[in-house]
């Protein structure tokens, strides 16, 4: 695990421990693929200062996403 992990990572990964359907799962891991992908793009190649580039917006919630409260 990262030592400063982005924000919502720890609560994914506490999701994920308690899944039980593959599929649900899966969706979650998409989840999860998604929030990195976002975080390595603000990442870049250390000369965006941490910064997303102009016009990149954050992930978008899929539509009918169920949430597992803890």
């Amino acid at each position: 695990m990262p030592l400063n992990p982005p924000p919502g990572w720890t609560a994914l990964q506490e999701r994920a421990k308690r899944v039980k359907d593959p599929q649900e799962l899966s969706n979650l891991i998409e989840e999860m693929n998604q929030l990195l992908s976002e975080f390595e793009i603000i990442a870049g190649d250390g000369d965006g200062n941490g910064r997303r580039p102009h016009g990149q917006p954050l992930a978008k919630k899929k539509a009918g996403k169920k949430k597992i409260s803890p």
